[in-house]
């Protein structure tokens, strides 16, 4: 059997592969790689992930003997871009499958879209005054008060999905998600506060190759229109397309839909 032709880099961080490898059994053509947890009191875990996904593809393109297509999602974008950076000769293609440029913006317009569907619930009113703090003093502290006040709140996993076929997409990754090795939190705040302080500003990539990005027509998380502008920097040949999907397009549409069938 060959080695697979798609090196997967999924989001999070602190999530694991567990809903894609549930959802294509069958897709030996993809590399589902799990990315590595933060070691325990590791200085800079964001430092580490790169330097692991710069190794896995080196070491899948070296088996392979060809460049591979990389697909990444959410904030797995982030790892794509570092690739891309330091070993474009590895990468045959690129798709972005709604590419997360600023996680923490984003979780706070879920943090915000939560509070609109569920303004009625006991603990809308500890969200809003989180949010509000944070609007008040922006920081990594107020922003884990607001992601913690947002955990309360019933179903908010289902937020990330369209109302277009999205609720069998939602019932599983709730589910799913509740198994052991799905979700990591220390790897999660250890790898989203590491890569809060490093410089973001977007540059151009010397990657020159095929770049797809896809944004999900619902997703409470980006705001298409301004990151569009940002990944466009990055990669300025680029194709943009909006689906009708939340922010997981790989968990709503088919791997042929997402742009990396076999």
């Amino acid at each position: 059997m060959s080695a697979p032709s798609v090196l997967y880099l999924h989001g999070g961080p602190g999530l694991g592969p567990v809903f894609e490898r549930d959802r294509y059994p069958d897709a030996t053509h993809v590399h589902w790689w799990r990315q590595p947890l933060a070691k325990p009191c590791a200085a800079r875990p964001f430092l580490d992930l790169q330097a692991s996904a710069l190794e896995e593809l080196r070491r899948l393109a070296a088996e392979r003997g060809a460049p591979v297509t990389l697909a990444a999602s959410s904030f797995g974008a982030h790892l794509a871009v570092h690739l891309a950076t330091h070993a474009p000769e590895l990468i045959d293609r690129i798709v972005l499958l709604a590419p997360t440029f600023d996680p923490e913006q984003a979780a706070l317009r879920l943090a915000r879209r939560a509070f609109r569907v569920h303004t009625d619930h006991p603990g809308a009113g500890q969200l809003a005054i989180a949010l509000a703090a944070y609007e008040d003093d922006p920081g990594r502290p107020r922003f884990w008060d607001v992601f913690g006040a947002l955990s309360l709140l019933p179903d908010v996993t289902s937020l990330y999905f369209g109302p277009n076929g999205g609720a069998a997409a939602a019932r599983s990754f709730a589910e799913l998600i509740e198994q052991p090795g799905a979700f990591d939190g220390p790897t999660s705040v250890a790898t989203s506060d590491d890569f809060s302080a490093i410089d973001r500003r977007p540059v151009a990539s010397p990657f020159t190759g095929s770049v797809t990005v896809l944004f999900g027509a619902h997703d409470p998380l980006i705001d298409a229109q301004q990151d569009q502008t940002v990944w466009n920097v990055i990669f300025p040949q680029a194709e943009f397309f909006k689906v009708e999907t939340g922010h997981f397009p790989l968990l709503e549409l088919t791997l042929e839909e997402c742009g990396i069938g076999a």
